[in-house]
């Protein structure tokens, strides 16, 4: 009886850990989206006008974003550059500024805005360490200019890690987390450049 006890807890172990390792993070990442701009976020009539071009994207492979445990490659669909541009469009607006997206310089300049935002994105990587273990970096380079020319250029970063229970949506929002602070750092970085302007 107790040999047969024996096997089924070890048959019950391996399960738990199957279990587990099929429960990690999948290989596809969806880039999430932030959340909303509040509907009374509204810029002051005197607010200067902001546009943020689409960033180039400078890695090897744009659909790749790290390296799982087992050496196959995390990967999305989606499109990193325009969602960190978007979501700094989005950060920069929610900060009263009255902000406009642009897919190239031609077009944001066709506009005239007061300041023009652009960069490229150097690195965006999850590293999945253990099935509880996921650590995240992504860093870009930035560049506001005004009419005049250049004001600021900087190469910021932002990495986060994490223990978690196993989970398909772990990875998927550890780097919507490490973006978002990632934009709140360039927004503030970038606002402060325009404050000392005016």
């Amino acid at each position: 009886m107790s040999a047969s006890v024996g096997r089924l807890k070890i048959l019950g172990l391996v399960f738990i850990f199957g279990l587990l390792a099929a429960c990690g993070p999948g290989n596809t990442i969806n880039l999430l989206p932030p959340p909303p701009i509040p509907a009374s976020t509204i810029p002051a009539p005197n607010a200067p006008s902001v546009t943020v071009v689409n960033f180039a994207d400078d890695r090897l492979d744009p659909a790749t974003l790290g390296v799982r445990r087992d050496g196959s490659a995390f990967a999305t669909k989606d499109n990193v550059s325009l969602w960190i541009s978007r979501a700094l469009a989005d950060e920069l607006a929610r900060n009263g500024l009255r902000v406009t997206f642009a897919n190239s310089t031609a077009q944001a300049r066709s506009g005239n805005p007061d300041y023009l935002v652009t960069g490229q994105v150097n690195e965006a990587r999850l590293k999945e360490s253990s099935a509880t273990e996921i650590s995240s970096q992504i860093r870009v380079s930035c560049e506001l200019a005004n009419r005049k020319g250049k004001l600021w250029s900087e190469s910021c970063n932002s990495s986060q890690s994490r223990s978690h229970l196993p989970g398909a949506a772990s990875a998927d929002n550890l780097f919507q987390d490490t973006m978002r602070d990632l934009v709140k750092t360039v927004a503030g970085k970038i606002i402060a450049t325009i404050e000392k302007t005016k």
